[in-house]
């Protein structure tokens, strides 16, 4: 009797639930853009975090400015890489 009360109240376990993961990317941190197949007029060009953006399902957003465009991007983290300057 008493494992069909444990079985019982195993059933009604919620699975645990992770914090929210950490952003890779920090604010005002250069960048590089992968716009995965998408038209994208410079891909050479380095980008700016402006902001951490709210995920939207599991992936992290970003809000993005590179000089040479006139306007800002949202993407998501898997489309960025880490530009690493000469001096690090």
């Amino acid at each position: 009797m008493k494992e069909a009360s444990q079985l019982a109240s195993r059933s009604n376990v919620l699975p645990i639930k992770h914090g929210p993961r950490a952003y890779l990317y920090r604010i005002g941190e250069s960048v590089s853009f992968d716009a995965r197949g998408g038209y994208f007029r410079n891909p050479s060009d380095t980008f700016s975090v402006l902001a951490q953006l709210p995920p939207v399902a599991d992936d992290l957003q970003y809000r993005i400015k590179s000089v040479n465009e006139p306007f800002q991007r949202v993407v998501a983290e898997n489309q960025l890489k880490r530009v690493i300057s000469a001096g690090e």
